[in-house]
């Protein structure tokens, strides 16, 4: 997924749709730092090293650090584990579990063995249908509060837009995005609260 584009779709997953503030809450709360082979607290290892990859193919890397180098799937694990009993955790990893089955079952290719390129597909795949079909977010939204089991479309779509989102929101607030690729000044002599813009400047660093 291109950055460009996917800012345009930040806030048009899960903070939208589902009112989940609750694991952004928990993102700022958790250290952003990555650290070398990561040792997950909230999921297993297998489901770790599947988020790292999902992550990846929402922001890959380029001429930029990707998702991985920037230790998002870390970071989420993190916030994950401070939400470990509250109920959209649960959702996010029973999501996680029939997205990978989907993926299997749907695609040319075994989760294990997708390339960057064809994971980055297979998301994009789904916000055009979210695109083409709205009244799906809809529906989800308003079961969003209902007590019971979640069907499988519910959960895995909460957990797409859900990982979006936070892949982004980690992403930009992580110590190594904001101060090796967006403009970043340690030591700010004052404040400026209006500055020009440029067209394609970039955003300031807030870590």
């Amino acid at each position: 997924m291109e950055r460009r584009e996917a800012l345009k779709n930040l806030g048009f997953g899960s903070a939208a749709i589902f009112s989940s503030s609750l694991l952004f809450g928990a993102l700022q709360g958790c250290s952003p730092q990555p650290t070398v082979d990561w040792v997950p607290v909230f999921l297993t290892s297998e489901e770790a090293a599947q988020l790292e990859k999902i992550c990846e193919g929402i922001c890959p890397k380029t001429s930029t650090p990707g998702a991985t180098e920037a230790g998002v799937a870390n970071h989420l694990d993190q916030a994950l584990s401070v939400l470990k009993t509250d109920k959209e955790s649960d959702y996010f990893r029973k999501g996680m579990g029939i997205f990978v089955k989907n993926f299997n079952a749907n695609q040319d290719v075994k989760f294990n063995d997708a390339t960057t390129e064809q994971m980055t597909a297979a998301i994009n795949a789904y916000f055009k249908k979210y695109d083409e079909n709205p009244e799906t977010l809809r529906n989800l939204r308003s079961q969003f509060g209902e007590d019971g089991e979640k069907s499988e479309e519910f959960l895995e779509t909460y957990f797409v837009t859900q990982v979006v989102d936070s892949t982004f929101q980690s992403y930009f607030t992580s110590e190594l995005v904001g101060e090796t690729v967006m403009p970043y000044d340690p030591i700010p002599v004052k404040y400026e609260g209006c500055l020009p813009y440029e067209p394609g400047q970039k955003s300031w660093a807030n870590v």
